[in-house]
């Protein structure tokens, strides 16, 4: 149930980023530094007070799909490496009890365990997976740090250069960012279709 009304919130703040989008416009008249969207960026992805997938998209709204993406690329990535690091060396027993509370990650444990590169490549890719607890849990199972960082940045790559696209076209081609976030949903039900089949069986 959690997982579509994730889904449902990003549809609904999409349409209505559509809708008021002369409103959004005048707002961002302003022209913020790359170093403050870089330091906000680090911030909202340590401490996730709104979908990160909403940052991105203001990101690139303000800066641009390739400058946006690139932000937000840097910024999450080295807000998951800071997190990465307190849990494997400065608050491992607090981490490894929340960790363990955490249903959401019981089928992916194993597959981290044996393949971590490839298991957090895919634990990038589906949405329904909570980044923080990736970040928490590799570094708590040991999971080596460059493998964590090399992995992580491919797993970003497609969605946040797609909500950076989706954030910046938002007013110059809104029928092309409409259609290409249409795609994505049609992926994201994949992709829940998938991870519920897996979690039956």
């Amino acid at each position: 149930m959690k997982k579509w009304l994730t889904f449902a919130t990003y549809v609904a703040l999409f349409v209505l980023a559509f809708t008021f989008r002369e409103d959004l416009a005048t707002l961002t008249t302003g022209h913020p530094s790359i170093w403050s969207l870089f330091a906000l960026s680090i911030l909202l992805a340590m401490f996730p007070v709104i979908p990160y997938k909403i940052v991105i998209a203001a990101v690139g709204f303000v800066a641009g799909t390739w400058t946006g993406g690139v932000i937000t690329l840097i910024g999450s990535t080295v807000a998951g490496a800071f997190i990465y690091w307190g849990s494997a060396y400065g608050f491992r027993e607090p981490a490894l009890k929340w960790i363990s509370s955490l249903k959401t990650l019981d089928l992916v444990t194993q597959f981290i365990n044996h393949r971590p590169f490839a298991a957090i490549i895919v634990c990038r890719l589906i949405p329904v997976l909570p980044q923080t607890a990736v970040n928490i849990y590799a570094g708590v199972a040991g999971i080596p740090f460059i493998t964590f960082l090399l992995a992580s940045i491919i797993g970003k790559l497609p969605s946040i250069f797609l909500y950076a696209y989706l954030g910046n076209s938002i007013l110059t081609a809104p029928m092309t960012a409409l259609s290409v976030f249409g795609v994505y949903c049609v992926f994201l039900l994949v992709v829940f279709w998938a991870y519920r089949r897996l979690k039956r069986d």
